[in-house]
């Protein structure tokens, strides 16, 4: 059930700050996408917000509701009762050209590589980087993806792309751990 007074109707209602990441988000630009996209919250709502340039609609599987459009954005949000939200909930878009598609949020992941690898790999010993970076088939939580992981010390921003993005690097930028890049994308094969 979405919150009554769930706001997502306008840029005020939702804030300054969040227009803002929304601009960011659209220039490729964004220093923490972890920040505003995915799930947010921790009492009895949460918020789920979502990037995809060029969708037409974003519906919440798990709940069948959709999430609203920040006019003149990209990106879509959602708010209702946390309790309705599965960990790592589904969400289903159609692109501008009607296309649907359906896939679990990258977004609602933890980071996954550990403390220790990015320790040993920060101060030039990892023995075994090669197991840490490049893109790793995973199962996380029973949810088959693949991990993306990247050294780019000087980026100010690494995404993914492949067709499952149309080639786009707005579409999944990476988090930033150190100077390490990570991201897990559900529902992706090597390949």
């Amino acid at each position: 059930m979405t919150h009554p007074d769930s706001g997502n109707d306008s840029v005020n209602d939702i804030g300054d700050e969040t227009a803002i990441d929304a601009v960011l988000l659209g220039e490729g630009r964004h220093p923490n996408p972890f920040a505003v996209l995915g799930r947010h919250g921790d009492g009895q709502y949460a918020i789920v917000r979502a990037f995809w340039p060029g969708a037409r609609q974003i519906l919440l599987v798990d709940t069948a509701e959709p999430l609203r459009q920040l006019p003149g954005t990209d990106l879509f949000q959602w708010r209702g009762l946390a309790t309705a939200l599965p960990l790592h909930y589904r969400l289903r878009w159609t692109d501008g050209n009607g296309r649907e598609f359906t896939a679990r949020d990258p977004y609602s992941f933890p980071p996954l590589l550990s403390l220790y690898d990015l320790h040993l790999f920060n101060e030039g010993r990892h023995l075994h980087a090669y197991r840490v970076l490049g893109a790793h088939p995973r199962l996380v939580e029973g949810v088959s993806g693949v991990l993306f992981a990247v050294w780019a010390p000087n980026a100010e921003r690494v995404s993914v792309i492949g067709d499952f993005n149309y080639w786009d690097g707005r579409y999944h930028p990476l988090r930033r751990r150190g100077h390490v890049w990570e991201l897990f994308v559900p529902g992706i094969t090597a390949g």
